[in-house]
């Protein structure tokens, strides 16, 4: 058995064996590797082309699951964010909608599928115009001390919203609360929208969105005790 071994025979059979290895190897990932694979890839961003600039989506789908064929290789490094899915609102007046999602594959894959396969897309009328400030004071200055004036500036912003949101829109408030505050005051805040019956409301631009109020304290005399009149 020892002569087998050290036979030239067994070196023969060994290499023969170590070469079989090898080649199936390098034959099995040549296959991977030119073997079509599908990959599926879940939430991809939904977003909106060629929506008329005087209108907003208000409401949308805002995923998709996309599934691709390709390569491996064609695989390798990609991002989601690389996965590109639409919808094309050419056309879309306001109102509820059923779209088709489009998507363009990245080189070298094909789409296979897009669930879903249509989006539902609200498209609304956007409105905007300008609106006075009014500044809402709360608190109290520092002791001995009392607000003589304010400035804001702007004194009036740009208001923007999608119509069911802009026909709720009563005015523009900016609450102030002056606790502590003395001698002259410089603060920014921003402003917010309200309703008639005081709610605040939500999804309303404002431009500037951030506005500085200066504010004059002016110092209380405080008047003489009976003491003080005597001497």
């Amino acid at each position: 058995m020892d002569k087998v071994f050290r036979g030239n025979h067994f070196a023969l059979i060994l290499a023969i064996v170590l070469s079989l290895v090898l080649w199936l190897f390098v034959t099995g990932d040549r296959i991977t590797r030119t073997t079509p694979a599908i990959k599926a890839w879940q939430d991809v961003p939904l977003r909106v082309e060629n929506l008329y600039r005087d209108y907003v989506v208000t409401e949308m789908t805002g995923s998709v699951n996309i599934t691709l064929e390709g390569l491996p290789d064609a695989f390798e490094d990609l991002t989601i964010q690389e996965i590109d899915a639409f919808i094309d609102l050419s056309g879309k007046e306001p109102g509820s909608h059923l779209v088709r999602v489009e998507s363009q594959p990245p080189r070298g894959l094909n789409l296979i599928s897009v669930e879903p396969e249509q989006a539902r897309v609200v498209i609304e009328a956007y409105y905007s115009e300008e609106f006075e400030v009014e500044v809402e004071i709360t608190g109290e200055p520092l002791t001995g001390w009392v607000l003589k004036e304010y400035t804001i500036e702007p004194a009036e912003v740009i208001v923007g919203a999608p119509e069911s949101v802009f026909e709720n829109i009563d005015r523009l408030v900016l609450s102030l609360n002056i606790t502590g505050m003395r001698s002259i005051e410089r603060v920014e805040e921003q402003p917010y929208a309200i309703t008639e019956e005081g709610v605040i409301l939500g999804g309303v631009a404002i431009e500037p969105n951030l506005l500085v109020i200066r504010l004059v304290f002016e110092r209380i005399e405080e008047p003489l005790d009976d003491n003080d009149q005597e001497e």
